[in-house]
């Protein structure tokens, strides 16, 4: 007869003979709870503290900021101290209980540097007091109540147009918050109150199975749970994005509760379908990513496939029985995952600002990998045959509809702001501005502050750098599409780095055509690119591009070459309108060729541009060309970016 997932399995040996598991496992339901929430509650902590890590990062150099990082995220390995010294209620209590007192300071005081450190320090630890948690249940149950938890955390996300809750003040945020936490609270409490649960003895080939939460986590931040990933780089609205991650999660939770996950497995079959899952979403994340509707089946079949990884490798470490090593060990698994985290999240957010030595889509390919061969490890080691069934399956997969109230409250709710009227009589206020991913010069995420920059200076345009659609450095926000809301303009977008990191422009203008392109490059690093619109203005058009330069002194050549394709891509058209981040100061010979031989000029009247940086520097331009007669040019101070927005009036002429 068929076992239940959470009756231990007498003939599965670990490191030794198999002991009898005890007779009293606390309820599942709180179990279940206190999995879902703390998986929630740490990707909320760690998407929160990847824009202060990088803020960080700028304030004292790249070489500190490593090692600094590198610290909080071995912070899991002090687990296993901190249950000898108190027990494993101490390391439930210090672990999930300490992170839902991060994720309350956070709403209470914003994210601040110090929070993301020791919140991200704290949620290592949480890592390994989740399968403290989680024991007596099965690996299936793991998955189950890990997916839910990241379910439920996407759709309180589209509530709020993807900008986190912890960044905002007012009563909806407060809620969310208080809800996750409270929740979670309650289950910790039922926990700790329980019968503790007998740990098993096992080898350092079960323990490994603990690492598995580390990719799983990554690439589900990454991609697989980002609407704003989703929206980008499946060129979808936002609300068609959570729709296709809904169906995904939908599918997951069926796959689990059916019973399909069975025992035996073949470690080859795990190796192969993590091989699978890591291919497809290196083909769509990262520098040289396809993008288009393929999207849509790599995000739903690998929410699957990552959902089936995860219950198999975590079935030994959450095994009642058997004798071997002692439960240590899978602290030290679970440290390992967190590390993990750190390994493939932190360099791919470095590589949309500096270079490395490979194209970026080896890491969330890795994290595919390294998910199938973690499962392959403990495939064989441990989990009874569940029961099929289908009803079961169905009722999950119909539970996952209730995630699209997210959804809904997104399209329902009304932007706050209105577009700047069309222009009269020809006349065109036109902002360039280098929004720095919504980050502000205190390193808070705070789209807001920019949509208040624009809407002082009244601009029925606005070319954007730096416009985050899912990146990490802004914590996986679709910038992008929360200020075409926000200010009730068109969005038109442009990746560069990858498909969450580029350019974009916002108009309130009819648009008759658009384009983007991305400029070409010898190495590994950052790849540039362009965006471009033609926009109706009474009874002609004008052509407004934004664009984005590779910076460094030493990268005067590589900024000559990026002109010289943009100016072939532009072809001399009239009524132009060239702003961006062009990286360099006046009187370079790479700006120069701007001007050189072309009948574009500077919008700085008189010749005299102002700073566009804090530092003193002035890298933001703006160019026109013939028919655009500038009447007005201002560089307005706002501590909103790390950059300042260059402002001009324009007239067109036929």
């Amino acid at each position: 007869m068929a076992r239940t997932d959470a009756e231990p399995d007498a003939g599965t040996r670990t490191g030794g003979p198999a002991a009898a598991g005890p007779s009293i496992v606390p309820q599942g339901p709180a179990r279940l709870a206190l999995i879902a929430v703390t998986v929630a509650v740490l990707a909320q902590t760690l998407r929160f503290s990847l824009p202060q890590l990088d803020h960080f990062a700028d304030r004292t150099g790249n070489a500190v900021a490593a090692f600094g990082v590198l610290l909080i995220y071995l912070a899991g390995f002090t687990a296993p101290l901190i249950r000898r010294a108190a027990g494993p209620r101490g390391l439930l209590l210090a672990g999930i209980g300490g992170l839902f007192a991060v994720r309350l300071l956070a709403q209470a005081i914003d994210p601040q540097t110090w929070l993301a450190f020791a919140g991200t320090a704290i949620g290592m630890i949480a890592v390994a007091a989740l399968y403290e948690g989680a024991r007596g249940l099965s690996g299936v149950g793991f998955a189950t109540a890990a997916v839910a938890g990241l379910a439920i955390d996407s759709a309180v996300r589209m509530g709020f147009a993807t900008w986190d809750p912890v960044w905002r003040d007012g009563p909806g945020p407060w809620l969310a918050c208080l809800a996750f936490v409270a929740a979670g609270a309650v289950a910790l409490y039922r926990e700790l109150v329980s019968g503790p649960v007998g740990a098993p003895g096992v080898s350092w080939r079960d323990a490994l199975g603990a690492a598995a939460l580390g990719p799983f986590l990554a690439l589900q931040i990454l991609v697989l749970a980002s609407p704003a990933f989703v929206a980008s780089s499946g060129w979808q609205s936002l609300t068609g994005a959570h729709v296709t991650i809904v169906i995904g999660q939908g599918c997951a939770l069926a796959f689990l509760a059916s019973g399909l996950a069975v025992r035996a497995v073949p470690g080859g079959v795990c190796v192969l379908g993590g091989t699978v899952l890591g291919v497809g979403i290196g083909a769509v994340a990262g520098t040289y990513a396809v993008s288009g509707i393929e999207v849509v089946p790599i995000v739903i079949v690998g929410q699957v496939m990552a959902a089936w990884l995860l219950a198999v490798a975590c079935r030994a470490p959450l095994r009642r029985a058997g004798t071997g090593g002692p439960v240590w060990r899978i602290d030290a698994g679970a440290a390992l995952g967190g590390l993990l985290v750190a390994a493939i999240l932190i360099p791919y957010q470095v590589s949309a600002v500096s270079p490395l030595p490979f194209p970026n889509n080896l890491l969330p390919g890795l994290a595919g990998i390294l998910l199938g061969a973690l499962a392959a490890f403990a495939a064989a080691r441990g989990g009874p045959l569940p029961a099929r069934a289908p009803l079961r399956a169905v009722t999950a997969g119909a539970a996952a509809l209730v995630l699209l109230a997210g959804t809904l409250v997104f399209t329902v709710a009304a932007p706050d702001g209105e577009a700047q009227p069309a222009a009269a009589s020809g006349q065109v206020r036109v902002l360039s501005y280098n929004i720095h991913d919504a980050v502000d010069q205190s390193g808070q995420l705070d789209p807001e502050g920019i949509a208040r920059v624009i809407e002082g200076q009244r601009a029925q345009v606005v070319l954007l750098q730096e416009a985050g659609r899912g990146s990490l450095l802004s914590g996986t926000t679709d910038v992008g599409v929360w200020l075409s809301r926000r200010l009730g303009m068109k969005l038109i977008w442009g990746p560069a780095a990858d498909g969450q990191f580029g350019n974009a422009i916002l108009t309130s203008l009819p648009v008759r055509s658009s384009g983007t392109g991305r400029m070409p490059r010898g190495d590994w690093s950052q790849i540039r690119g362009y965006v471009w619109a033609r926009l109706a203005v009474g009874k002609t058009t004008m052509d407004v591009w934004s664009t984005h330069l590779e910076g460094g002194d030493g990268q005067a050549a590589e900024r000559a070459r990026e002109i010289a394709a943009l100016l072939r891509a532009w072809g001399g058209a009239p009524r132009t309108l060239i702003g961006g981040d062009f990286q360099t100061d006046a009187g370079s010979p790479e700006l120069a060729a701007m001007t050189d031989g072309t009948d574009l000029r500077s919008a700085a009247l008189g010749g005299e541009p102002y700073p566009t940086r804090p530092d003193g520097s002035t890298h933001d331009w703006i160019f026109g060309s013939d028919g655009i007669l500038v009447t007005d040019y201002e560089v307005p101070k706002s501590k909103a970016s790390d950059h300042y927005p260059v402002a001009v009036t324009v007239r067109i002429g036929r």
